[in-house]
């Protein structure tokens, strides 16, 4: 050790105690204790991702579980990129991170010889969180969740001094809601809207129904306040998306080709309301940008930023494939893998405290 390096180890544990007390994010404290057994000593493990039970009709049980996006970036001195991945992540009752799918949330196996992600070669930022709705025909066993299929997407929504709330968009286009800790889902309505989609944006929660008219929701009253004209076809399925502090909507129309069948897709646009004459602008380029249609969450991320993502683009799942849109061309094409295509950060060398996928 030269004269110009600080022996880190010997910190007064004071001190320690104040770095640990900034909000560190889950991966941010297994890192941190990963160094050494004193450092190890010091910080406890993290806490359970916070899940919440609703009980319903019937003697049934919904069940809340966080799930979480996380930018993985290299820390190696000879990568001169700053480019990196996406991973997704649900944390299970043994505390075990699964590795999921960040567009079809189905659990993504590794047959590495140890499945080890080592944290200590990467910088770990926390994107974004979500939630996934399971249940329970038994009150009395929490543990017998299954996944409520019947469910499109949830959001968890809170404001301070009042109850959490939890919004449930279901695959009928009915949107149901309740405070956290009260009996049974209360359908929000309107005049028998069918909704489309809904996301948190700038603190509130907003709804787009099939007709392409955006609502945001008084959560106090739970009346729908009017924030779009419609759009002229209700025929396709519309998405909202938040990017770069606007919301878009993404339309994405489909054609049958037999009696029972669906052929998807034969075109999407992506549309926002222009804030001077309120109408409906189409967008052809979203600059550097790109939109993630997942199963619980959608997003925008800068193609700068990531290795194999294309800018101006759109990426969903077609029948179970994750497949890619270029607004440029119009382009469809299939990308299986491409928000996981380095195996190559697992490394076989465990450390005390391994994430285990």
């Amino acid at each position: 050790m030269d004269d110009n390096t600080i022996d880190w180890l010997n910190l007064p544990r004071e001190l320690w105690l104040v770095i640990i007390s900034k909000n560190l994010n889950t991966f941010d404290v297994l890192r941190f204790r990963s160094v050494c057994a004193l450092l190890h000593s010091i910080l406890p493990p993290p806490f359970p991702s916070p899940s919440h039970t609703l009980r319903i009709q019937d003697g049934k049980f919904l069940l809340f579980t966080e799930t979480k996006i996380f930018r993985l970036q290299p820390l190696s001195p000879t990568c001169s990129s700053n480019k990196g991945w996406i991973v997704k992540v649900e944390k299970s009752k043994s505390d075990k991170l699964h590795h999921l799918d960040v567009v079809t949330n189905t659990h993504i196996s590794h047959t590495f010889p140890s499945n080890v992600l080592d944290l200590m070669n990467l910088r770990v930022k926390e994107l974004f969180q979500a939630y996934t709705l399971n249940f329970s025909r038994d009150g009395d066993d929490l543990i017998a969740f299954e996944p409520a299929n019947d469910v499109y997407k949830v959001v968890l929504f809170s404001v301070e001094g009042l109850d959490q709330m939890v919004f449930a968009l279901y695959k009928d286009g009915k949107l149901r809601v309740s405070n956290i800790g009260y009996n049974n889902l209360v359908i929000v309505d309107d005049g028998n809207i069918i909704y489309n989609d809904i996301i948190l944006y700038m603190g509130k929660v907003y709804v787009v129904d099939k007709s392409g008219i955006i609502f945001w929701i008084n959560c106090s009253s739970f009346k729908l306040v009017q924030c779009s004209p419609s759009l002229s076809d209700d025929r396709s399925t519309k998405r909202l998306v938040e990017s770069r502090g606007s919301l878009f909507v993404v339309e994405m129309y489909s054609r049958k080709t037999s009696v029972n069948t669906w052929k998807l897709l034969m075109d999407i646009s992506v549309l926002n309301v222009d804030g001077e004459s309120s109408r409906w602008l189409r967008v052809t380029d979203l600059g550097d940008n790109l939109f993630v249609l997942g199963k619980d969450l959608n997003f925008s991320l800068s193609a700068n930023d990531y290795y194999g993502l294309e800018r101006n683009c759109i990426y969903f799942c077609l029948v179970g494939r994750t497949t890619c849109y270029s607004l440029n061309n119009s382009g469809f094409k299939s990308v299986d893998d491409i928000f996981w295509p380095c195996p190559t950060l697992f490394n076989s060398d465990s450390v005390s405290d391994p994430i285990n996928i």
